[in-house]
């Protein structure tokens, strides 16, 4: 999940067309996987590619991280709602609250359909594995951005957070602490060059008072039942390379937000023969954040215009 720029919906970003008119009949049945950005823009492309499409999402409304990770000072759910409604407007079969690979296994669904779009997304966070993890007070990302927009998050006031991380998560964390109250520190392993962070978001972060800390690397969390500090690796390096240097910093702290990273979470292949992206069909194509490196809104678009070209030649459309 990576940063949006005045986003008032993907049709008004992206060009999306809507129009009924010109339509082909439909022909063959898809199953789009996900409605973030990847899943809305494949649905759309594919239902004027005149194929009948399925939708299939996890959650109780579409949207994906755009609605529960992304900060709602960030981005409008507006536009989100818009493009349901021109999705439902274009005949495309909308099932919430329907976790593909629980509820439905995806093998069953590559049987039913003539092609699956997988765009899933990466829900599941990345565990730094180190010690004191699980003392309460470390939180990872996915839970704290969808507590802060899901209006359930804690106050924070005079308490002091730290997040571990560098990228646009790492840094929305940062900008939700300090709304919560928090007197809010990032702080990441490698350079301030090497921050995968977008510049405008470090920026809107340093003006609104977050701090910056470079060169440490999280070793050890600390704490008797809940968490007191972090013990930190201090590192050597410019831009991408970090090296070690075996010293140790301890950095006071109540609240520990883990923005590390995010992964395919592997329920996705439950019930199912394959256990892994690589082990699928080619009637199943991936597309958005499980099939790019890059994790951002344009690369998730792109990867659904190709996807959807994959599924055209596949299905001889």
């Amino acid at each position: 999940m990576r940063s949006i720029k005045k986003a008032s919906g993907l049709k008004e970003r992206y060009g999306l067309s809507t129009k009924k008119e010109g339509v082909p009949i439909k022909r063959k049945k898809i199953a789009v996987i996900g409605s973030g950005p990847a899943g809305m823009y494949a649905a759309l492309l594919l239902t004027e590619s005149g194929f009948e499409v399925e939708l299939f999402e996890k959650e109780k409304q579409l949207g994906g991280m755009l609605r529960y990770c992304l900060p709602k000072f960030r981005l409008s759910r507006e536009g989100i709602d818009k493009n349901e409604k021109k999705l439902r407007e274009l005949g495309v079969k909308i099932h919430l609250g329907e976790a593909v690979g629980k509820e439905r296994p995806l093998e069953e669904l590559a049987e039913s359909f003539d092609a699956v779009l997988l765009a899933c997304g990466e829900w599941k966070e990345r565990r730094l594995k180190i010690k004191g993890e699980k003392l309460q007070g470390v939180v990872h990302w996915t839970k704290f951005l969808r507590q802060y927009n899901e209006e359930k998050a804690e106050k924070l006031n005079r308490k002091k957070a730290v997040v571990i991380g560098g990228g646009d998560t790492a840094v929305d964390c940062a900008r939700v602490a300090l709304r919560l109250g928090a007197e809010t520190t990032i702080a990441y392993r490698r350079s301030r060059e090497g921050m995968p962070a977008s510049k405008t978001e470090i920026e809107a972060a340093e003006a609104e008072g977050i701090e910056f800390r470079f060169h440490l690397n999280p070793a050890a969390f600390r704490g008797r039942a809940r968490l007191e500090s972090i013990v930190f690796e201090k590192t050597l390096g410019q831009g991408r390379e970090m090296r070690p240097t075996g010293k140790l910093l301890e950095v006071k702290a109540d609240i520990a937000i883990i923005a590390a990273g995010q992964l395919l979470d592997q329920d996705i292949f439950e019930g199912s023969k394959w256990k892994s992206l690589e082990e699928l069909p080619e009637k199943i194509v991936p597309a958005g954040d499980i099939a790019n490196r890059e994790k951002r809104i344009g690369a998730a678009i792109t990867s659904a215009a190709e996807a959807v070209e994959k599924i055209n030649k596949i299905t001889g459309n």
